[in-house]
Parts: C-alpha cells; sequence; structure tokens
C-alpha cells in the first residue's frame, strides 16, 4: 500500500518551481562523507517549493523487482570483493597501511584533555567492537552499524588531530575499510535473493565500500584510486537507489531507505561533476532529489493522516526536519542569511519534537529505542550546527538544550542493565557521542 499511496500523492509537476533551482554550487558543502550519516542531514540545496512528480519515461522504467537479483550481476553476488573489481586500494602494491600512529609532538595537550582523550578512544573502540559482533550476528542493519562506524571513527581522527598523531587518518580509514569489506563479504555469503531487502543491503555496503576507497584515496592524494572508486560510487548509488525505488512500488521499502539511496545518487552525481572540474551545477540532480525529498514528507502526511503507523508523529517531524534541513542549504547557497536561519530553526524544532516525543512517549512504553532517540538528537545537532552559522551571539539556550537532551540519554543508557542483544552497541554509540561532545569543548579551550 504505501508504494501506491506514494506516487499518488506527489505534487504535479511545475516549470516555475524547476526554473527556480537555476542556482550556481560554486561554494557549496558537497562531499562523499556528507551523506555517510544520512541521520544528520543531507549536505544538498532545494527551494522551499514541492517540485514536480516523474515524467512519463521514468513512470514506465522498469526497475529491478523486489527480492530479485539482476541476472546479469548474479556472478558478482557469488563472489567475494566483487566491489574492488580485481583492484583494491587498501590491498594495492602500494604500502599505504601504516604499522601505527607515532606522536610527533608529545606533551603539547594538558593532563586533563589527556585523559579525556584516553576515554574518548576507548569508549569509541567499545562501539567498534560491540557494533562489529552485533552486526555479525544479524543485531542491527546495515544502515546503524554504518552510523555506529562513522561516529565511531570520526571521534578516534579527531582525538589523534588533536594528539597530532602523524598518518592516523589512513590508519583508522583503512582499519573502517576491513569492517565494511568483512560486512559486504557476510552480504554476499548470505546470498538470499528472496530474503526482504537482502540485494539491496548488499549494493548498499559495497557504495559505503566505495565511499570509504574515495577517502583512503583522497588521503593519499592518488587521482587514479579517486577516479576508480568514484566510478564504482556512481554506479552502487544508482543500483541502490533503483532497488529501493522497486521496494518502494510494491509497499516493502522504509522510506527513510528510500531518502538515503536519492541522496546517494545526487551526492555521486554532484561529487563526480566537482571531480572533473565541472560548473558545479546540476539543476536536473537537484529536481529529482528535492522531488524525491518532498514526496517523502507528503507521504508520511498522509499515512499520519489515516492513522497509520508509518505516519506516527516523530516519523512525520524527522521528515520536516530534513526536508527543511535541505531547504535551508538552498538559501544559505542563495545568499539568503534570514529565510536559510528561520528554516534551520524550524529544523530544528521539528527535530527536537520527534526527540521529546520518543524520550517521553515511545521509549517508556517500548515503542521507540535508545538507538531511535539517538538518531533524532543527531538531526537535531545537525539542524542547530547549521543554526549556529547564522545566529553565534544567540546559540546559547539552543546549546543548553541540546547537551541537557545527551545527559539525559546518556543517565537513560547508564540505567540499562540487561546489555543482550544489541543494547551494549546503542550504549556505546550514546556515549561516544558525549565523549565527542566534550572533546570537542576541551579542544576549543585549548585553542583559547
Amino acid at each position: 500500500m504505501i508504494g501506491l499511496v506514494f506516487w499518488s500523492q506527489l505534487p504535479s509537476s511545475s516549470q516555475e518551481n524547476i526554473a527556480q533551482l537555476s542556482v550556481s554550487l560554486g561554494d557549496a558543502e558537497v562531499t562523499i562523507q556528507s551523506f555517510l550519516d544520512s541521520e544528520q542531514g543531507s549536505a544538498v540545496t532545494v527551494p522551499r517549493q514541492p517540485l514536480g512528480v516523474d515524467s512519463e519515461k521514468e513512470k514506465h522504467k522498469k526497475y529491478i523487482p523486489l527480492n530479485v537479483v539482476p541476472e546479469q550481476n548474479k556472478k558478482q553476488v557469488q563472489t567475494s570483493n566483487s566491489v574492488q573489481s580485481g583492484r583494491s586500494i587498501v590491498h594495492s602494491g602500494k604500502s599505504i597501511v601504516q604499522s601505527g600512529p607515532s606522536v610527533s609532538k608529545p606533551g603539547v595537550v594538558s593532563t586533563q584533555l589527556k585523559r579525556h582523550l584516553q576515554q574518548t578512544e576507548n569508549t569509541a573502540n567499545e562501539l567498534i567492537g560491540q557494533s562489529s559482533d552485533s552486526f555479525a550476528r544479524g543485531l542491527i542493519s546495515l544502515v546503524d552499524y554504518n552510523l555506529a562506524l562513522n561516529i565511531a571513527y570520526d571521534t578516534k581522527i579527531e582525538a589523534a588531530e588533536i594528539r597530532q598523531t602523524k598518518q592516523a587518518k589512513l590508519t583508522f580509514l583503512n582499519e573502517k575499510q576491513k569492517l565494511i569489506q568483512q560486512a559486504v563479504d557476510q552480504l554476499e555469503l548470505f546470498n538470499q535473493p528472496a530474503a526482504q531487502g537482502w540485494y539491496g543491503d548488499l549494493v548498499h555496503a559495497k557504495l559505503i565500500l566505495s565511499q570509504n576507497q574515495y577517502e583512503i584515496a583522497s588521503v593519499i592524494k592518488d587521482r587514479d584510486d579517486q577516479q576508480f572508486a568514484l566510478k564504482q560510487i556512481s554506479k552502487n548509488s544508482e543500483d541502490y537507489f533503483a532497488i529501493r525505488k522497486a521496494e518502494l512500488q510494491v509497499g516493502e521499502a522504509d522510506l527513510s531507505e528510500y531518502r538515503r539511496s536519492a541522496s546517494s545518487v545526487y551526492i555521486a552525481n554532484q561529487e563526480r561533476h566537482l571531480f572533473f572540474g565541472g560548473d558545479k551545477k546540476d539543476t536536473q540532480n537537484l529536481v529529482d532529489y528535492a522531488r524525491n525529498l518532498d514526496g517523502i514528507k507528503s507521504e508520511v502526511d498522509w499515512l499520519a493522516s489515516h492513522g497509520a503507523g508509518l505516519g506516527r508523529s516523530d516519523l512525520l517531524n524527522l521528515s520536516k526536519a530534513h526536508l527543511t534541513y535541505v531547504q535551508g542549504k538552498y538559501y544559505q547557497e542563495k545568499n539568503q542569511p534570514n529565510e536559510s536561519r528561520n528554516l534551520f530553526t524550524e529544523s530544528m524544532d521539528h527535530a527536537k519534537s520527534a526527540w521529546n516525543t520518543r524520550i517521553n512517549t515511545y521509549y517508556p512504553v517500548g515503542t521507540a529505542s535508545l538507538h531511535d532517540i539517538t538518531t533524532a538528537w543527531i538531526m537535531w545537532k545537525a539542524s542547530e550546527t547549521k543554526y549556529v552559522e547564522f545566529d553565534p551571539a544567540n546559540s546559547a539556550p539552543f546549546d543548553k538544550e541540546l547537551k541537557a537532551g545527551l545527559d539525559r540519554m546518556v543517565n537513560t543508557a547508564d540505567r540499562i542493565s540487561d546489555r543482550r542483544g544489541r543494547m551494549a552497541s546503542d550504549i556505546s554509540l550514546v556515549r561516544c557521542l558525549k565523549n565527542s561532545e566534550i572533546l570537542t569543548e576541551l579542544k576549543e579551550q585549548q585553542i583559547r
């Protein structure tokens, strides 16, 4: 039913709205890393007005059916390391894996900061180990595993930068690469085309792997490896979107997964333009992504109006938070700070409302998890971060609310005594976020 409702609810096309999308993306913060944490908002730019539906050609385009692996890809599914296509950035002839980080300037941080750095690194390592174990046992989804790895390794990289450790980023990216490759191998070995969402998860895992390859190539400044990884990113993002769209049409897709897949196509295309020195304008990409994002909000609106569980208030607020976030990015690029600030405030309000609903209403009765609360907080934090760029003088109350929210999450996590299943990983995720926030504050004090 979800798929049928979705296509009937999309607004009609409008040439006037499409014309408003002719905007330069010259300084847009569009990178591969920017959409790895999809819950933090997408680094794309769209106008506030809803856009049109798919063209007739798009409507009749044949997509990959649900739970069916394309014939031409069956061999690839049965072969491990297929995303590498016979070539590996990490395991190539170049010796880029470092034996270990070395400190270039010891003693440049305070005792307090050193102590917290060690605590932060320990928590990040716990998160990596627990989330890897949970994923291997099928207790967390690929999306949740990816979020945990991103937060853990970003935190470790930040800590290493404060220590002024050489080659730390490359070392950690290579560690992360091995874990993602293991996830790809695990999904390939599962090889169950009839399992709901399996093939989409496999393609998504390959996309994540190629994104990390691109980051490694960027660190070592190898343009050939970058180009190779970018080609894989483009192919995997297109396949990922096609699969999730097909699943949505038959009522089996998760709307958040569909949003992630739509975002991945836009970011991949835009990164390719930037890499090859294009004019940094991609109007059709913006149209497609904006249409999909607004369509998701319309879908959740419709579900909410009919009392469906997929339209409950927290999901509705989060869909609005994502939409207003990217609208704010659009007006930021248009150099309209007042409109952009208002939209980021609106996004922040929606995300905060979703967080409040989850922690106060759904979590106590068991219909929202600690991880659900955490992802809502991450979206809230992303919106607040963008708001601060426009109005830092008035950001103190928002910062205080966010910190209080995170502290409440930590207290909630500490009261959980049953650590079975995925719970240990979710608790470590909250603690890692808290340590990362403290680390940022200490780093700012160090600079001052």
